[in-house]
């Protein structure tokens, strides 16, 4: 019989991946998989579900733009504004991570 994964583990298991592919560029979803021992296609349905956009093989390259969050996967309290204000904040730590990556990259080439 399927288990059920109530919201909070299905938000957990994002963020995590969307952690772990903003540092290695991809494999987030294999780890996750992994480490909560869930179908790979369980996790790729809620990050579809999520509305995050999934790295491909040439992430590294592609990468930089951050991850597409819709504001359903981030209500708390049911709340519409205060899953808007937590979008909001979102995009504007993952311009700045994605800006002191292309830092990082540039430098890291000068090397």
């Amino acid at each position: 019989m399927a288990k059920r994964y109530d919201q909070k583990t299905k938000d957990e298991v994002v963020s995590f991946i969307q952690a772990f592919n903003q540092e290695n560029g991809r494999g987030g979803q294999s780890a996750a998989a992994k480490k909560w021992k869930l179908n790979p296609i369980t996790v790729k349905a809620w990050l579809e579900k999520a509305g995050v956009a999934s790295p491909g093989k040439s992430a590294k390259k592609k990468r930089g733009g951050g991850a597409v969050v819709s504001s359903n996967s981030l209500k708390t309290n049911g709340s519409a504004k205060n899953a808007e204000d937590v979008l909001n904040r979102l995009m504007v730590i993952q311009k700045e991570i994605s800006a002191l990556q292309k830092e990082y990259d540039s430098l890291k080439s000068k090397l």
